[in-house]
């Protein structure tokens, strides 16, 4: 379709990035491309590109293949159980993020998805919130046209489809934003262009995820999503 689109991830934790490959088999407009730090396990039937390079190498990727929208995680996914050591991670700084997010606006990327976290405040007291909160304010200084920062809380995963990969998802807390949902949000704000700053807590990313099976051209999701999300 000439209507179709690049969306970029780098550095989003694996059972969010995972899910974001599946479900965006489903999505017409959108031609979804991974940056890694290492080869993954594709779920079936998808047709995506892959880059596998070490994070200070993706900017000449980005500026090869100009994605209209960069999904990133800010910092370590202290959400998830034990330390991330799957090739598609979370970046190990708020920093890093921050340059990668200077290289994607460099490279003409428009528009900026960032993952944060509940909380996330750069008055906290909490070191780890302190951190997001002041990344989430200079991400909004690079002159992205659009920016949405979501605030999910603990990850959990309540779901495991049998297609694939996400069957190997490390363990998550009981408790939490379904990873599900994250995922789906995530797709319905990188078909948003009205310019401008977003922040999606929890109610907000709720409402997302509920969007993206009325957004245009959206295919209807085989069997084994049913009862997901």
């Amino acid at each position: 379709m000439s209507s179709r689109f690049r969306v970029a991830m780098g550095g989003v934790s694996e059972p969010i990035g995972l899910r974001l490959l599946h479900l965006a088999r489903y999505q017409p407009q959108i031609r979804m491309v991974a940056l890694t730090l290492g080869e993954i396990e594709l779920p079936r039937g998808s047709r995506l590109e892959v880059f596998i390079a070490d994070a200070d190498r993706w900017s000449r990727v980005m500026r090869a293949m100009k994605p209209k929208v960069f999904v990133v995680g800010l910092g370590p996914a202290v959400n998830l159980v034990g330390k991330d050591r799957s090739p598609m991670r979370a970046i190990d700084s708020e920093e890093a993020v921050l340059e990668i997010a200077k290289t994607a606006r460099f490279a003409g990327v428009e528009r900026l998805v960032a993952i944060s976290s509940e909380g996330a405040d750069r008055w906290s007291r909490d070191k780890h919130l302190s951190a997001k909160g002041k990344a989430e304010t200079e991400l909004s200084r690079l002159g992205f046209k659009r920016l949405d920062i979501m605030r999910p809380g603990p990850l959990s995963q309540r779901g495991i489809s049998d297609d694939g990969p996400l069957s190997d998802i490390s363990a998550l807390r009981a408790r939490g934003t379904d990873v599900d949902m994250v995922a789906q949000a995530i797709l319905t704000l990188s078909l948003r262009r009205t310019p401008g700053k977003f922040v999606h807590e929890e109610e907000g990313i709720e409402r997302a995820a509920a969007m993206l099976s009325r957004a245009p051209g959206n295919k209807t999701v085989g069997a084994s999503e049913a009862g997901q999300g």
